[in-house]
């Protein structure tokens, strides 16, 4: 139930870096056609390119380019990644495309994105025109579109470095663009850097290559390139590698996937905490983790009580409302559908004659508790398509949940964190709900009303800003100062 948020993580940090690896191998024979990297490379290859995806050592999937001169039209970018992991011992597989057109200085045009896995596809069409961008997301069976205001010159993860390396890059430069990203739905500056030359060992050989630095929302992403725009290796946090393969080798799998997320991205605390659902307060020291982050978050519930070290206290217990911002949180988004007919006519099934919002919630939070099966899915699916398919982990409760209760008009926000299960800390979204005054955090992926203390809130909103939470991922570390029951 708290696995999926991980691969949604995991995914946007791979669609942000893989984008940063379209061109691979610049060089042609010709003389008349070679130009160096530092003084920008003539021609784009038209033949795929393929990467082998490993974290910590550990092969996790694959991801093959290929882009397109389309001559005055522009370019085309074509990708594709398929990733192999393990939640908790059960595989999933994913499946992600990216068809992204370019004009001839590599602005964005219009893009074809899709996300499948075993339960759910994802499918989302982006048309840019001057400073409006046209957004349909296909969920299921179930439409939406949106528009949003984009920069003139806008573009995506797919076309900035060969953007960059056709204008040509030495030794010190640095390049900043704006950027939009559609699987994660954000958009924001990506820089683009180069730090000199290095020694890298890729495939047992030792090469000297360009170091070049990508960064976008303060998450780096280093690549290793030759004088012939050639990428050979990059690497990003929590132990993520890609290495240059051949097709024959990115498609060889393994008899089973290697690598485990939950598992690596598991927090065990400094002592055991136990009878959970009879804590009255929690006392943490968090390393790893910025008080900037907590800062927002900090509630009657959720109280710093020390920047230095950065601790926290946790209660089960309430916190008051601010009435100059809780109308945002009966708003509809791109995920949590509470203006759908069909989650209206849901709502309306569910509730019967309960009309108070405690009595409102408790209902809804154990009807969403016992409607959908628990299982480890890789989505970033509306309420809508939850709704017809009845599987998820955290991420659909919450999302199911979330649009149910806004529907009902009670104000609801969405927490993303940690939550303990079973002896550690595991990566978990649940909602907030406002109550007579006060927000109360519920969890209908545990069935617990309200939540139980040893939830801590790290984010909030619609997931539309996980990309936040990923330099946290391996880096915390939790120590238990004092349990009160």
């Amino acid at each position: 139930m708290t696995r999926r948020i991980y691969l949604l993580l995991l995914v946007s940090v791979w669609m942000i870096l893989t984008g940063a690896l379209i061109y691979k191998s610049y060089f042609n024979k010709k003389a008349s056609n070679y130009v160096s990297l530092e003084t920008g490379l003539k021609e784009l290859p038209s033949e795929s390119e393929w990467m082998n995806i490993f974290h910590d050592g550990r092969k996790m999937g694959h991801t093959v380019y290929s882009i397109e001169n389309r001559g005055k039209a522009g370019y085309r970018i074509k990708s594709s990644t398929q990733l192999n992991v393990v939640f908790g011992g059960l595989e999933s597989e994913i499946l992600l495309e990216n068809t992204s057109f370019m004009d001839t200085l590599f602005r964005l045009s219009s893009f074809n994105f899709k996300m499948i896995s075993d339960q759910y596809s994802t499918h989302m069409l982006g048309e840019k025109q001057g400073t409006v961008m046209t957004l349909r997301m296909i969920q299921g069976q179930d439409t939406s579109q949106t528009t949003i205001t984009v920069p003139e010159d806008l573009y995506t993860y797919s076309a900035i470095q060969p953007m960059v390396a056709s204008k040509g890059i030495v030794e010190g430069d640095k390049v900043r663009v704006p950027a939009y990203d559609p699987m994660s739905n954000e958009m924001a500056d990506v820089t683009i850097s180069h730090e000199g030359k290095e020694i890298q060992v890729v495939g047992g050989k030792n090469m000297i290559l360009n170091k070049l630095r990508m960064e976008f929302k303060g998450i780096p992403s280093i690549m290793w390139l030759d004088d012939n725009g050639i990428t050979y290796k990059e690497e990003t946090i929590m132990g993520m590698m890609m290495e240059r393969t051949t097709p024959e080798l990115a498609l060889a799998k393994s008899h089973a996937p290697e690598v485990d997320l939950l598992s690596g991205f598991a927090i065990i605390p400094s002592h055991t905490i136990t009878n959970t659902e009879k804590l009255t307060e929690l006392v943490l020291e968090l390393e790893g983790i910025s008080p900037e982050i907590l800062r927002p978050l900090s509630s009657s519930r959720q109280n710093i009580i020390s920047e230095n070290p950065l601790t926290i206290r946790l209660t089960p217990g309430s916190s008051p409302v601010d009435q100059k911002t809780i109308k945002k949180h009966l708003k509809p988004s791109a995920m949590i559908q509470s203006d759908h007919q069909k989650i209206r006519d849901q709502l309306k099934k569910i509730l019967k004659q309960e009309s108070v919002n405690r009595s409102v919630s408790r209902t809804l939070t154990k009807w969403v508790y016992e409607y959908l099966e628990k299982r480890p899915v890789a989505s970033i699916s509306g309420a809508v398509d939850i709704l017809a398919t009845g599987v998820g982990d955290c991420t659909e409760h919450t999302t199911l949940f979330t649009a149910l209760s806004r529907a009902a008009e009670i104000p609801t926000k969405i927490h993303i964190g940690l939550v303990h299960l079973q002896g550690r800390f595991l990566f978990h979204a649940w909602p907030v709900v406002a109550i007579n005054g006060e927000w109360v955090d519920v969890d209908p992926s545990l069935n617990q009303f309200p939540a139980d203390a040893t939830h801590i809130a790290l984010l909030e909103g619609d997931f539309e800003n996980l990309t936040d939470l990923i330099p946290v991922l391996g880096n915390v570390e939790i120590k238990v100062i004092t349990q009160q029951y």
